[in-house]
């Protein structure tokens, strides 16, 4: 789905801001012989920003500019969990698994995705959940460009 692209866009782009920022400042800061710290500082804060644009502009999104694109997806995915074959899927499961879900049935089940689904799309949830991950992954990001930038490109 569009989702699962935009998502992988939106990693590649911190990916590419992360990497972009690290080796300008290392070639531009060369003969000084810049620390790690200092790549790995250009790193963050390049992903830092990149984190908080990203995740102001999700909260923009579900709040302003398409608030009713949650319920559109939480219709979508109401639509898609009442098919035959996905409800005969639930089914089993329920009546296969463990002692968590003996109680409840599928409706039960059914239900309480949809209501994770609403309170996940919400913008409220949206903006600290983008932010931290992104945050998150834009130190990985920086570790890891850092560590290639060192032991590969700087020897070459």
């Amino acid at each position: 789905e569009t989702i699962i692209y935009t998502m992988g866009a939106n990693t590649m782009l911190l990916l590419l801001a992360v990497a972009l920022s690290i080796l300008i400042n290392f070639n531009r800061n060369k003969a000084g012989g810049l620390s790690m710290i200092a790549d790995l500082k250009m790193g963050i804060g390049a992903g830092a920003v990149y984190a908080l644009v990203t995740a102001s502009f999700l909260w923009l999104y579900f709040s302003v500019i398409d608030p009713s694109y949650p319920e559109l997806r939480l219709q979508q995915i109401e639509m898609r969990m009442n098919s035959k074959e996905d409800y005969a899927v639930l089914v089993e499961q329920v009546e296969s698994s463990d002692v968590i879900n003996q109680n409840r049935s599928a409706e039960d089940l059914q239900e309480q995705n949809l209501d994770n689904v609403s309170h996940m799309l919400s913008a409220k949830t949206i903006f600290p959940m983008a932010l931290f991950s992104l945050l998150l992954l834009g130190m990985i990001y920086a570790f890891f460009v850092t560590a290639f930038n060192r032991l590969i490109l700087a020897k070459i």
